[in-house]
C-alpha cells in the first residue's frame, strides 16, 4: 500500500516529518527554534532542549500553539549525565528519538594571545563535547529503534576562518570531522549522520553584533556572491531535507548554506565583473 503524503502549497506543508520525534538542543530562539517551527509544519513531535529553561518552555508552548506536540527539557550540553536523562525523557515522553538536531553553541571573540583557558574549555565542551554525546545518547536510541538521522551544526567559520574565534573555528572544524566519522560508522545502523555549514545568517545575534558595531554589513556582503544575509528558514528548509527521507542517500557530509561564501571569492570581487560584463 502507498502511504498518502499531505501537500499543501500554501503555506508549503508535505508532512515529512509526520509521526517522527525530533530533539533540538539550543531550539528556544534563532535557527534552533526556525528549525523547530519547520520541523513541526512537517508533522514531527518535537523536544526543545535548552539550557535556559524558561525560554525553551515558551518555545514549547509556541510549538503547542502551532498543533504539534511539543514539550521542553532544561539542558546543559556540558553534563554527559544530563544528556543521557534528557534522551530518556524523551523516550519516556514521546515513545521514541528519531531525529537529533546538535544546535546548542556558543562563541566569544577574542584575541587568541588573550583566551583565557576558562572560555576555551567552555566553548568547545558545548560545541563539541557536547555534540559529540548528544549524539551518542541519541544514537543509542536510534538504534534500538532501526534507525534515525542526526543534524550537527557546523558553521562557515569551520572552512573560511573569522579573526579572534579561535576555540569556535576549531571546534566547528571539529563538528566536520564527527559528521564524517559518525556517519561512517553509524550508517550500518541506518542512522545518517550529516551537518549544515551556516554562513552569515541574519538573527537577533547579528542585529546586536551590527548595532555594536561589531560586524558591518558591507564587509559581510563584499565576500558574499548573493550580497545579502541568508535567513534562518533556509537553514531550516535544509535541515528539514537532511532530517526526511528525500536524503537517504547522503551520509556524513558537511553542506555549506552560506550563499557562497566558502568559495573564497575576493571583498569586493563583483564590482569587476559589474563593470566588465554589460549587456551588449
Amino acid at each position: 500500500m502507498v502511504s498518502k503524503i499531505l501537500i499543501r502549497f500554501g503555506d508549503v506543508e508535505m508532512n515529512r516529518l509526520k509521526n517522527q520525534v525530533a530533539i533540538i538542543t539550543g531550539g528556544s530562539r534563532g535557527i534552533g527554534m526556525a528549525i523547530a517551527k519547520k520541523f513541526a509544519n512537517e508533522g514531527a513531535d518535537i523536544l526543545i532542549a535548552d539550557i535556559m529553561k524558561e525560554e525553551a518552555e515558551a518555545a514549547a508552548r509556541e510549538l503547542s500553539s502551532m498543533g504539534s506536540n511539543a514539550g521542553s527539557y532544561q539542558l546543559d550540553v556540558r553534563d554527559v549525565g544530563e544528556i543521557y536523562k534528557m534522551v530518556a525523557y524523551c523516550e519516556k515522553e514521546f515513545g521514541k528519538v528519531d531525529i537529533l538536531v546538535n544546535n546548542a553553541g556558543v562563541q566569544k571573540p577574542c584575541p587568541s594571545m588573550k583566551l583565557s583557558e576558562e572560555d576555551f574549555d567552555r566553548i568547545m565542551d558545548i560545541n563539541i563535547k557536547g555534540a559529540f554525546f548528544c549524539a551518542q545518547a541519541a544514537g543509542r536510541s536510534m538504534r534500538k529503534n532501526g534507525g534515525g538521522k542526526i543534524v550537527n551544526m557546523s558553521s562557515g567559520n569551520s572552512r573560511m576562518v573569522n579573526v579572534g574565534r579561535a576555540p569556535y573555528c576549531i571546534s566547528k572544524t571539529g563538528i566536520n570531522s564527527m559528521t564524517a566519522v559518525l556517519g561512517a560508522e553509524w550508517a550500518m545502523y541506518n542512522i545518517r549522520v550529516n551537518a549544515i555549514a551556516p554562513g552569515w545568517i541574519q538573527t537577533e545575534m547579528t542585529k546586536r553584533g551590527i548595532a555594536l558595531k561589531a560586524l558591518d554589513e558591507k564587509q559581510v556582503f563584499a565576500v558574499s556572491p548573493v550580497e545579502r544575509w541568508g535567513t534562518v528558514e533556509e537553514i531550516a528548509n535544509l535541515a528539514c531535507y537532511l532530517a526526511s527521507d528525500e536524503s537517504t542517500y547522503i551520509v556524513g557530509q558537511v553542506i555549506f548554506c552560506d550563499g557562497g561564501w566558502n568559495t573564497g571569492m575576493m571583498p569586493g570581487a563583483l564590482d569587476y565583473i559589474r563593470e566588465n560584463d554589460k549587456p551588449e
